[in-house]
């Protein structure tokens, strides 16, 4: 009777272990998959900040060129309102205003890549604690069933 009661006791506490195991093993991945957000959270307003800055420079180059251009419309005797420095400060201001559409357009890409990988990730945490509970029933149930297995065997011992 005595090694079987042993046994009960053993029983349980593993069950108890199994479970406490599991629990931290599900706040570990968890925690893991927060610190993978925050990272992600950072290379987002990283890449935010990078495209804004793309399109200042952008920009700055758009305004040295005109610049550039009205300078050297002056030196070689155009007018700044003739036909053909107009047309050249026209296409200067579409080809900048191409390459910021790119620039953003890029920065949007970048943005919904990171979300994506967020949203995965919050997907992977439910599917983590859903999973975990299961696991934690289902050895529950077991170190229940085999507590009454034993007692049994112990009351049909006595």
């Amino acid at each position: 009777m005595q090694a079987v009661a042993t046994s009960s006791m053993l029983t349980a506490i593993g069950t108890g272990i199994s479970v406490v195991g599991t629990l931290s093993s599900m706040n570990a991945q968890r925690a893991a998959i927060e610190r993978e957000n925050q990272r992600l959270e950072t290379e987002r307003q990283m890449a935010a900040l990078t495209a804004l800055q793309d399109e200042n420079a952008r920009m700055e180059t758009l305004s040295q060129n005109l610049a550039s251009n009205l300078a050297f419309a002056s030196i070689a005797g155009y007018y700044d309102d003739s036909r053909s420095f107009l047309n050249i400060q026209d296409q200067t201001r579409k080809n900048a205003a191409k390459d910021i559409a790119q620039i953003r357009l890029m920065g949007s890409a970048v943005q919904s890549k990171i979300g994506q990988l967020k949203y995965e990730n919050v997907m992977k945490k439910q599917d983590l604690t859903f999973g975990g509970w299961t696991s934690i029933a289902g050895q529950l149930t077991t170190g229940y069933k085999g507590y009454l297995e034993e007692k049994s065997i112990e009351k049909a011992i006595d």
